[in-house]
């Protein structure tokens, strides 16, 4: 399954805070066989997340977003998911009843905004901090405090499925320039496995994935004889 990463927030824009939502999702969908064809990051504006998510869904068969869910000025993301879809913003009394009796002290103002979804979406429960995730319309949208998303996106995961996925690495203390010939010729031979080259200060490492592990392995061996390793 295809999949676009859209992370949201300002803090991430002016590096104050790094981005290490999206690289665990990738992460634990790529070790179950999917594909991310993008990552985004955009900032708290309704527009601009609406704007997103609607190309997300035309390129991929799901969008994940995280960030701004808060009760905050600036937590706009679920405005900017419901302008998305064309969807009316409800509130769910249902959660908001179990939240209020998690949080007593917490502001009716703040529950309410965090309670309010777009309609017909799907809550799933936050066990670790306030803000519910979402999922509505093939788009899944979480909070952005890694440890609550990472709560949310477990609960999901199962749901997308898995497809074989096989990866093997060879460390090459060689600069990539002086394995080009090699690497471009297992390239062209195995179309079908993905090979990427990762240079390091003193090595390089390539690595070598795909769906069929026998076609992996043979890319690696291939490599391997060709620089006679």
């Amino acid at each position: 399954m295809d999949f676009v990463i859209v992370s949201v927030g300002n803090e991430i824009l002016s590096g104050d805070i790094t981005n290490t939502n999206a690289t665990y999702i990738a992460r634990r969908l790529t070790e179950r066989g999917h594909k991310i064809v993008r990552m985004i990051v955009v900032p708290d504006e309704v527009d601009e997340i609406a704007d997103e998510v609607r190309r997300g869904l035309n390129i991929s068969r799901f969008v994940i977003v995280t960030g701004g869910l808060g009760a905050t000025h600036d937590d706009v993301t679920t405005e900017g998911i419901a302008r998305a879809l064309n969807r009316r913003l409800i509130l769910y009394e249902d959660v908001y009843s179990k939240l209020k009796e998690r949080f007593p002290n917490a502001s009716d103002v703040a529950l309410k905004k965090v309670c309010t979804f777009p309609e017909n979406s799907e809550v799933i429960e936050n066990d670790v901090g306030v803000a519910p995730g979402y999922i509505v319309n093939s788009v899944l949208v979480m909070p952005g405090v890694p440890a609550e998303m990472e709560d949310v996106f477990e609960k999901v995961l199962p749901r997308f499925g898995e497809s074989g996925y096989y990866e093997e690495t060879v460390r090459v203390g060689l600069r990539e320039s002086e394995m080009l010939k090699e690497l471009n010729t297992v390239v062209k031979e195995f179309e079908d496995v993905q090979i990427g080259s990762y240079p390091k200060e003193s090595y390089v490492v390539v690595k070598f994935s795909g769906s069929d592990r026998e076609r992996v392995e043979m890319a690696k061996r291939r490599f391997i004889d060709l620089l006679k390793l």
